[in-house]
């Protein structure tokens, strides 16, 4: 399966959007986030890239990092996919991709000439565009100064 730069955006987003700190996997699927699959499982897309997150140390606990998905609370038995209200976060890395993330013309030109790369080069463009993007913000504001 690839990465859907759109998808993860999606479940960033709601993180960003929160008026909590914490959110759950509840959370996540009152905003939208398809999270279930055949029966009682869970949506491949949703299982693949929460554990692209987690791999990617872009989602935490209260009390720190997250190693599993069982950490957060997502549980997958056989067919039977369950989830419990574990609280989570975005870490500093997952509010940096997911600032990027929400520039959309950022996202754009990571899906478009990206969208190949390993999520090493995704996440370190993505900061790249973001970081040449505000600087050009910066530059306006400081020609606008003086």
């Amino acid at each position: 399966m690839r990465i859907d730069l759109e998808y993860i955006s999606s479940i960033l987003d709601v993180f960003l959007e929160s008026s909590k700190a914490h959110i759950a996997v509840t959370d996540l699927k009152e905003a939208g986030i398809n999270i279930d699959g055949e029966g009682d499982s869970f949506c491949e897309s949703f299982l693949f890239h929460m554990q692209i997150a987690v791999d990617n140390e872009l989602i935490g606990l209260m009390s720190g990092p997250a190693y599993t998905l069982k950490d957060l609370g997502i549980i997958q038995r056989r067919n039977k996919g369950i989830y419990l209200d574990n609280p989570m976060r975005l870490t500093q890395t997952g509010h940096e991709f997911a600032s990027a993330l929400n520039n959309k013309e950022i996202l754009s030109k990571l899906k478009s000439e990206l969208k190949d790369a390993p999520f090493k080069v995704i996440f370190e463009g993505g900061q790249k565009l973001l970081q040449h993007a505000m600087k050009k913000k910066l530059d306006g504001l400081l020609n606008n100064y003086v």
